[in-house]
């Protein structure tokens, strides 16, 4: 048994030691992921010119998180969260590590390439819920201490977002993107050392056959039948696409607005990520503060408000801070909505649902970029940007709506009860 003395505001020590390992190994294991998404297209970039090569690369390493998501709830269940992220990441550093020892030997051809690229896409599809799921069980039924915990990982993900592409980018420059891809396979190979030596075995088991809703759909048909998830659904599906043509506009927005200039479209997009960064550190401080609910609230109207401040004419700096507290509100929803979504819903449909939910966001991100590139083409950027202010604030408004019901029981049943119905388990 594991020492499991505990503090008021922290977790058993035990248990906060794994926690700290899945914290670890998990931003260790984006930041490989990140430096992977720009050193194998500069492979590409490097090895044939072929801008039609490298979009392809792009897209077959990408597109199983979209095809496949649903699926990944089957391995995580047969496997349990850990031991699904231990193999996930021994496989991936075998993988990109093939790609520079190909590359070396002139063995690397386009179609060896693209199977390993699709490999690792494969094994990426199932990691995210998996992480959350396992940092739940470590974490504990608390909603507050829920928050904090995913505060983190949002943290660790934010920071490998911003600073993975930096760091490969330097190491590019240095070195070459194949010695580059090494990095990226010692970081997943850490990772899953981190997790083999501190995370006991037993941690984020796979529930009995009997116990699991049979079918790859479990999950979504619980967010449907659940009177607060499917309103709720409709406005993280909403965001997921809009935020991803805001994503794109960025640079064209620097380019159409700002004479080309370069360095406006850094800044923006510099600004969009140090926002995200400060949000998890904020959301990781006042969890305890406020209840899960009412901070998604309010963070959702923290996220709108700025975005109309990019459909006028401001000037850069503006434009800027605008960004950074638009973006700062998305560590700030993430946290307590999947703080929320953890104890909504019993152990035997709870994996099955997160990893519905994150393919439902994989899915509307690329139609996002679609559907941005279409509009701004025809519409300019300025229309197009106004229109994502008005969609979200509709989103918004029907988010709050439902936190509002949420919110009701939860005052009346006393701090401690946060949702509607909270499952209880033995």
């Amino acid at each position: 048994m594991q020492n499991t003395e505990v503090s008021e505001n922290s977790e058993p020590t035990g248990a906060g030691r794994s926690l700290r390992a899945v914290y670890v190994a998990g931003g260790t294991s984006v930041f490989g992921t990140q430096m992977t998404l720009l050193a194998l297209p500069w492979l590409v970039l490097e090895s044939s010119g072929s801008a039609t090569r490298t979009g392809l690369v792009f897209a077959v390493q990408v597109l199983p998180m979209a095809l496949l998501g649903l699926v990944g709830s089957e391995a995580i269940h047969r496997l349990g969260a850990r031991r699904t992220m231990v193999v996930a990441d021994a496989a991936r550093a075998v993988a990109i590590g093939l790609v520079p020892a190909l590359s070396a030997a002139g063995l690397l051809g386009l179609g060896a390439l693209l199977a390993i690229v699709a490999a690792i896409g494969v094994l990426g599809v199932p990691y995210f819920a998996a992480q959350r799921l396992l940092a739940t069980e470590l974490t504990g039924p608390d909603p507050r201490r829920l928050t904090r915990t995913n505060s983190v990982l949002e943290g660790g993900f934010n920071f490998a977002m911003f600073a993975g592409p930096a760091a490969a980018g330097v190491l590019i420059a240095l070195i070459g993107a194949a010695q580059v891809l090494w990095f990226d396979a010692a970081s997943y190979a850490f990772s899953c050392l981190l997790l083999s030596l501190f995370v006991p075995r037993g941690a984020g088991s796979s529930q009995p056959a009997a116990a699991i809703r049979p079918g790859i759909l479990a999950g979504l048909r619980a967010l449907r039948d659940d009177d607060f998830m499917r309103p709720v659904m409709i406005s993280t599906i909403a965001f997921g696409f809009l935020l991803r043509i805001l994503t794109l506009s960025l640079p064209l927005l620097a380019f159409e607005r700002f004479g080309r200039d370069a360095r406006v479209g850094g800044l923006l997009v510099a600004g969009f990520g140090a926002g995200a960064l400060i949000g998890s550190f904020i959301s990781y401080l006042i969890a305890n503060r406020l209840s899960p609910a009412r901070l998604m609230g309010l963070s959702v109207v923290q996220l709108v408000l700025p975005l109309w401040v990019l459909a006028t004419p401001a000037p850069v700096a503006l434009l800027v801070v605008a960004l950074a507290v638009a973006a700062a509100g998305l560590p700030l929803n993430n946290a307590p909505f999947f703080s929320i979504l953890a104890t909504r819903f019993p152990d035997e449909v709870r994996t099955k649902v997160v990893q519905s939910v994150v393919t439902l966001s994989n899915i509307a991100g690329p139609l996002g970029y679609l559907a941005g590139g279409l509009a701004m083409q025809s519409l300019g950027v300025t229309p197009t940007l106004f229109a994502v202010a008005a969609l979200c604030s509709l989103a918004a408004a029907n988010l709050l709506r439902v936190i509002r019901r949420l919110e009701r029981p939860a005052e009346r049943a006393g701090p401690a009860d946060l949702v509607e119905r909270q499952p209880s388990h033995a």
